[in-house]
């Protein structure tokens, strides 16, 4: 079987690899790639494939825009931070998802789902699944309990300033602050989570709220450089990848 993993963040695309070798170690795992633009270029070659993994929140957008911009008739795994409630509507049409985080027990049953129906697949119902993603979007959190010691709090999302990720822990930070409080969400969740006019993920460390950004520098390599309104250890870069929908998400 030869397969295609998309996802974009290296550890979850590391253990997805393990995870299917575990099931088969005779897979083979014909590319990774890790965002939309890579995807549509690779699928354009027509490569010749059994079955895709595809991880909807992609550092770029939502994966749907893969099939706006070339066919996909080869069948489709979903992985996904989404709520579970909501994702009934991908098993209809032969269609199946792992919920993150990804277990083995997960990815066999889909596995073993793809073995059992690949002589007859169902055609993606792209529009079905696109208005499930879309409701989904329409419930946006406004505040978000935190860890301050050994007790939580709340904080409103109009007093966030950012979201920091390091290394597999998510801190919150709030604006004229200069405390970092853990959130118990990951950047994917976050993205699905927060308001997409007041938010936006710069790169994949950072998710920043509008109004927060008090200046907007240009960096090399085509990048810009943030100036915020609360405290950071380190430089907030605008990835090359995202400038463009970053400008794009300022004039909205």
């Amino acid at each position: 079987m030869r397969v295609l993993i998309v996802e974009d963040e290296p550890l979850a695309q590391e253990k997805l690899a393990d995870l299917i070798h575990q099931f088969d170690d005779q897979i083979e795992i014909v590319e990774r790639l890790d965002s939309i633009k890579e995807a549509t270029n690779f699928l354009k070659k027509q490569p010749a494939l059994d079955l895709i993994f595809l991880d909807i929140q992609l550092s770029d957008g939502l994966c749907f825009e893969i099939f706006n911009e070339t066919p996909v008739e080869k069948p489709v795994i979903f992985t996904t931070a989404f709520d579970q409630y909501a994702l009934e509507a991908f098993k209809l049409n032969s269609i199946d998802y792992l919920l993150k985080p990804i277990s083995y027990s997960d990815l066999e049953t889909a596995l073993i789902k793809f073995n059992r129906l690949k002589s007859a697949p169902s055609a993606l119902d792209k529009s079905m699944i696109e208005e499930v993603i879309a409701s989904m979007q329409k419930k946006k959190k406004r505040r978000f309990l935190v860890r301050v010691g050994n007790s939580m709090q709340f904080v409103n999302s109009e007093d966030i300033a950012y979201f920091q990720a390091d290394d597999k822990i998510v801190y919150l930070v709030p604006q004229n602050r200069k405390d970092k409080l853990i959130v118990d969400h990951t950047m994917e969740e976050l993205q699905n989570l927060l308001e997409s006019t007041e938010f936006f993920r710069i790169n994949r460390k950072f998710i920043i709220r509008m109004e927060a950004i008090t200046a907007i520098h240009t960096y090399f390599n085509s990048r810009l450089i943030l100036e915020i309104n609360a405290p950071c250890d380190t430089e907030i870069i605008v990835s090359r990848e995202r400038v463009s929908d970053f400008k794009n998400w300022l004039n909205s």
